[in-house]
């Protein structure tokens, strides 16, 4: 009788096979199992022949050869179908340890994990080859589960890190059984190995989100907020670095929060000009992540890449944060090597920008709320101090009670609307139009009895306050003894900014004409000092010239 045809492929045939059919996927564009189902029906079809064959002898002639070529082509076609199968998976490795030799037998995708010549592998490497792709800080313990295995001819289930040459880490999940001989003594130790790289890294993903979330709900300050983001972000993806940074659409500039890096890494925190890096920018600003794969090479850093490599960087993601249309904060992490981004990973950044983003806006707006809970506090003291001081002196200088409430009355309602002006505008500042205006709209008949003039300018609130008492003291005047109490009688008030640097001053003019003549008043009741006082930090000078009263108010604006 003859041997069959069909015999197991060998290592060397298994591997050319291996090529030539990832060649025809490429090529046909097919699924990389439907092509395997392919090729393996097909020797299905061959091998089955010769099964169906050898049965046949065996059934007409018990012949014992026949019953072995039988076996024979059975295991050849089972060899098959794993070589095709673990070939196809390609992130499924196996290996073969001959113990009594020391020869460590495996295929191609198991040795280029261990960063074994995978030529070298298929004829027996020593298994110290292989310890060396394992992370030096996961060496220990795997080599004490391999002891343990050897010792009791047991099972071996690890998850452990390998660590390339280029210092790209990759999880694996290793399985292995220890058999010993007749004697008792370990013999072959065989087994597989699973990347389980991208599993490791989703569930690092998923840990770095829940200590995101546990760090950031005891942080208020914007730099904290900023810190534990970017040590998570970079520490979750094995970066060199990570950060967030707040941005000045306008300007073009990122001031970068406290950033984490890895040690021997520069810090980038401070203010930077987005330019100076390249061209991203523009892309930003649409709202659109940027992923650089080399500075180097990419078009919009290629001619900046001195000053990112300066800085560590050769690969880059920015991820924008935009606020009502504009550019308002930047997620960033960094490699100094080469780095393959997945969607995940991006997907990942993403979300880490969104929640720092959220940390921060709310970090913010109860740094709002202090802030004007003090300053309603402020204010609410100095409103009552004033009120105090206003209804003494009315009291005091007041003939009768008529006569206190006819001017006491006025007078708040004229602190009122210094408020209502401050409120309605700038927090911090006020428009001197609307606190003139809001001053005289007691006296305001309709004549067009006040001419009103000066540039658009805000004053602090204490000037503000100030102002519009003095303005309503001297309209009252003008009312009883000055130009108002005539119908041809007229007031201009005019005001601007003069000098420069820390001797900044606001000016006003208070011009009485066309009323009776002026003479300087033989007593100083609570109005005049008012007005003598002037505005906060600042002088006031007054002339009772006959043809009409001139009220000069100046306050420095400079610090």
């Amino acid at each position: 009788m003859t041997e069959p045809s069909h015999k197991p492929l060998s290592a060397e045939e298994l591997a050319a096979e291996n090529t030539r059919l990832r060649a025809l996927l490429r090529d046909a564009g097919l699924d990389s199992r439907r092509l395997v189902q392919r090729q393996m029906q097909a020797a299905d079809r061959d091998y089955q022949l010769d099964l169906a064959g050898a049965v046949s002898e065996i059934g007409a002639s018990g012949d014992l050869e026949a019953e072995l070529r039988v076996s024979r082509a059975a295991l050849a076609l089972s060899e098959e179908r794993l070589a095709f199968a673990v070939e196809a998976s390609g992130s499924l490795g196996w290996w073969d340890w001959d113990i009594v030799q020391d020869r460590v037998y495996a295929g191609e995708t198991f040795a280029r994990m261990y960063g074994v010549d995978p030529a070298i592998a298929a004829s027996g490497a020593p298994i110290l080859e292989f310890i060396d792709g394992i992370h030096p800080d996961d060496r220990a313990f795997v080599g004490k589960r391999i002891e343990a295995a050897i010792a009791t001819a047991g099972e071996f289930r690890e998850e452990y890190r390998l660590l390339g040459r280029d210092g790209t880490v990759t999880w694996i999940y290793a399985r292995g059984r220890c058999y010993h001989d007749a004697q008792g003594r370990p013999s072959r130790y065989p087994g597989i190995a699973i990347d389980i790289t991208e599993r490791k890294a989703a569930e690092q993903r998923k840990d770095a989100l829940v200590e995101l979330g546990d760090r950031l709900r005891d942080l208020d300050e914007i730099g904290e907020i900023a810190y534990a983001a970017a040590e998570v972000m970079a520490r979750a993806l094995g970066a060199t670095r990570a950060g967030y940074g707040l941005v000045d659409h306008a300007r073009e500039t990122v001031t970068m929060q406290p950033d984490w890096r890895r040690p021997g890494t520069a810090s980038i925190t401070g203010l930077h000009r987005f330019r100076d890096y390249g061209s991203f920018i523009d892309d930003l600003k649409r709202g659109e992540t940027v992923i650089v794969a080399d500075v180097t090479d990419d078009p919009r850093t290629r001619g900046m890449s001195d000053a990112l490599i300066g800085l560590g960087i050769r690969v880059l993601v920015n991820v924008p944060i935009v606020e009502r249309g504009r550019l308002a904060a930047v997620a960033f992490v960094h490699y100094d090597r080469a780095h393959d981004w997945t969607q995940e990973e991006v997907a990942f950044v993403r979300t880490v920008a969104d929640r720092t983003q959220a940390a921060v806006a709310q970090a913010r707006a109860e740094e709002q709320q202090r802030w004007l809970n003090g300053e309603l506090s402020h204010r609410l003291k100095n409103t009552l101090a004033m009120v105090q001081s206003i209804a003494t002196q009315t009291l005091r200088n007041a003939s009768d009670l008529d006569t206190a409430r006819e001017d006491l009355v006025p007078r708040l309602i004229a602190l009122g609307k210094a408020h209502d002006i401050l409120l309605a505008g700038r927090r911090e500042s006020a428009e001197v139009a609307d606190v003139v205006r809001g001053a005289l709209a007691l006296h305001a008949d309709g004549q067009g009895r006040f001419a009103i003039d000066g540039p658009s300018m805000h004053v602090d609130p204490s000037i503000a306050l100030s102002l519009s008492l003095i303005l309503h003291e001297l309209a009252t005047n003008a009312a009883k003894y000055g130009s108002l109490s005539h119908a041809s009688g007229h007031v201009s008030v005019v005001w601007s900014v003069v000098g420069t640097g820390e001797d900044v001053t606001f000016r006003l003019s208070w011009t009485e004409r066309g009323g009776p003549t002026v003479a300087p008043p033989s007593r100083r009741g609570f109005g005049s000092r008012l007005i003598e006082r002037g505005l906060s930090g600042g002088s006031v000078e007054t002339d009772y010239a006959p043809e009409g009263l001139t009220c000069t108010l100046e306050a420095l604006l400079g610090s």
